[in-house]
């Protein structure tokens, strides 16, 4: 009898552990991420840096800046570039958003520092979404690399 109910709890144990997850959503993620290896990784365009936008801004190319940070972030310091949509995170992924996306340009997803913009870039990437970036270190790097030298001409 404490064999057969050890043998039953062991087994009802193993099958909470199998069910603790989404099983489709994990076979989904590593269609997403099985080609990632060492190679793919250093070879990634993920990350643009600030520089690298600026000069996009300077030489007028077509692009989207995403401003994924929330409205109140953004009345202290927003973008003004006419290329640029303010979308905070908790709204990016609703059809309604989704539908204002270019798939013709490139996206440069930019939050405060490089986390939320990340978050944002990856989804939209999993969503089919192929010219999709971050801009690496946020509105922190494009206000420091912000120079004179730098600056787009008005």
């Amino acid at each position: 009898m404490k064999r057969t109910l050890g043998l039953l709890l062991g087994t009802l144990a193993l099958c909470a552990q199998l069910l603790a997850f989404d099983t489709s959503k994990a076979a989904e993620l590593h269609r997403f991420y099985s080609h990632m290896d060492q190679k793919a990784c250093a070879d990634s365009t993920l990350f643009m840096k600030a520089d690298a936008v600026l000069a996009l801004i300077r030489e007028a190319k077509p692009y989207l800046l995403l401003d994924v940070r929330s409205e109140g972030e953004a009345s202290v310091l927003g973008l003004s570039d006419p290329h640029s949509a303010l979308i905070p995170i908790e709204r990016l992924f609703t059809p309604e958003a989704l539908k204002t996306l270019p798939t013709d340009r490139p996206i440069i997803a930019i939050c405060h520092s490089g986390t939320r913009g990340t978050m944002a870039a990856i989804g939209l990437k999993q969503l089919g979404f192929k010219n999709v970036h971050v801009l690496k270190g946020g509105m922190i790097a494009l206000a420091d690399a912000n120079t004179p030298k730098n600056a787009p001409l008005r």
